[in-house]
């Protein structure tokens, strides 16, 4: 398994090291759960979380003994949705409502290696918002503004910070791709049937600044404050100091690969929200389906709305009619699937060919997560630009409609990239693996095939 080659390939590289001298490559450890900065004993007590890397060289698929056996269907998405919950909740309702005291590995999930470390900047000094935190291991993604959520009582900037997990049948997967964590096998990206990734996220405002989240589980991270963010002078090398942020739980993803019921693009895109009015008395009982995704709808990705020019529904996104408001408010183009944490609403966008929008729906799951290749070359969103602004700031993309926007809203399987140029390997819609392979090559000296620091989800 690859906990022992891990501890292989690390010896080696110690000897290595030991026998030439300081290496400029390779400085960041793969194996590293989080970015190294800790809270001091006066501001926090509790555990830390471990990410398990132990991937297995086989598991057994258990999901399709339960799962419908058919290609989804609008009308057969929401039993599809249910039952995936279901499923989960042996290994998943203590991660949602009791994280500090959940482990990884006794629940037989998994992290990603090459996340741990932060970026480095002047003098060494790490950006405490890059590579995981020390609590959970969290991600953290963009500040959301509070014009998004205003209509439902949000009155603060808020940021979201989550964590993501490979279940047994996925890791098995990794273990092929990192069987040396030195040389990535790229071409070994490939999910096998039934494996599940689930992300679940924490958003920062207290109740009093967005009733919605009132009654949630509380989350602990150790991040800069989103006042900090957002402050006109700051720097993370220089003036960021990261403490105890408590989260509100708001969004849980399931990602499934599942050829049967998604036969175009191999994978069925689940979301679930927060709704403190849904029946139940906990976190976990009050996570409602906002919808899923098996498609991007590319037959109406020529029209500029993204919508059937006839008034029919999509045919490949079902939306949960008693999902909240303020989650169906913040889907993505023409009404696909995008939850309230993945900043599918964009503000301050430019067209080009030059028309200025305040707001524009742009993105949905399927549309990032097919950008995933390796090396990176197309944005997360329909846009001319490799990178992308913070939230709010000038963001130029295509026109909505126009063939280059529909580039993004096609139905590929995960073996083909979405550019396809020489070279190019697809990453079976694995944001994920995207940024390991980069942080990988960052260590490596790689620089040609590195990717800046994404705050998104």
């Amino acid at each position: 398994m690859i906990g022992t080659l891990l501890r292989r390939s690390l010896q080696a590289a110690a000897l290595a090291a030991a026998a030439l001298g300081p290496l400029p490559a390779l400085a960041a450890d793969p194996l590293a759960s989080n970015n190294g900065l800790y809270p001091g004993p006066g501001e926090w007590q509790g555990p830390y979380r471990s990410l398990n890397y132990d991937y297995p060289e086989t598991a057994e698929n258990k999901w399709f003994a339960v799962a419908p056996r058919a290609p989804l269907t609008i009308e057969s998405a929401a039993d599809y949705v249910a039952k995936a919950k279901v499923f989960l909740e042996p290994s998943m309702r203590a991660m949602i409502e009791a994280p500090d005291n959940w482990d990884a590995a006794a629940n037989n999930w998994y992290g990603m290696i090459w996340q741990g470390d932060g970026q480095k900047g002047p003098n060494g000094v790490t950006d405490p918002e890059s590579g995981q935190e020390a609590i959970l291991g969290a991600f953290s993604g963009q500040v959301i503004t509070k014009e998004t959520f205003s209509d439902f009582g949000l009155t603060t900037d808020m940021q979201n910070h989550t964590v993501i997990y490979y279940d047994a049948v996925s890791a098995t997967m990794l273990n092929k791709l990192w069987a040396d964590p030195f040389k990535p096998n790229r071409g070994a990206v490939s999910f096998p049937e039934g494996g599940m990734v689930v992300k679940a996220a924490g958003v920062t405002p207290t109740p009093d600044q967005w009733p919605v989240v009132d009654g949630s589980s509380i989350w602990n991270v150790y991040r800069p404050t989103v006042d900090q963010l957002t402050g006109p002078d700051y720097n993370p090398y220089t003036n960021a100091k990261p403490v105890v942020v408590p989260l509100r739980v708001l969004q849980f993803d399931i990602i499934v690969k599942d050829t049967i019921a998604s036969p175009q693009t191999g994978w069925v895109f689940i979301t679930y929200v927060y709704d403190k009015n849904a029946p139940g008395s906990t976190t976990w009982d009050k996570l409602v389906p906002l919808g899923a995704m098996w498609g991007n709808d590319p037959a109406f990705a020529r029209n500029p709305n993204g919508t059937d020019p006839n008034g029919g529904p999509l045919q490949e996104t079902w939306i949960n009619p008693a999902a909240p408001a303020y989650a169906t408010s913040s889907l993505g183009w023409g009404g696909r699937l995008s939850g309230p944490i993945d900043v599918a609403e964009r503000h301050n966008v430019v067209l080009s060919d030059g028309t200025r929008l305040e707001t524009l729906h742009a993105s949905s799951c399927l549309s990032c997560h097919g950008t995933a290749q390796f090396p990176f070359v197309s944005n997360l969103y329909p846009s001319p630009n490799k990178t992308f602004p913070r939230e709010g700031s000038l963001f130029p993309m295509y026109p909505p409609g126009s063939e280059m926007w529909s580039r993004w809203f096609q139905n590929r399987p995960g073996s083909l990239p979405q550019n396809d140029n020489t070279g190019a390997f697809a990453l079976d819609y694995d944001m994920l693996v995207m940024f390991a392979l980069s942080a990988f090559d960052a260590a490596a000296g790689n620089d040609e095939f590195v990717q800046e620091h994404v705050d998104v989800h």
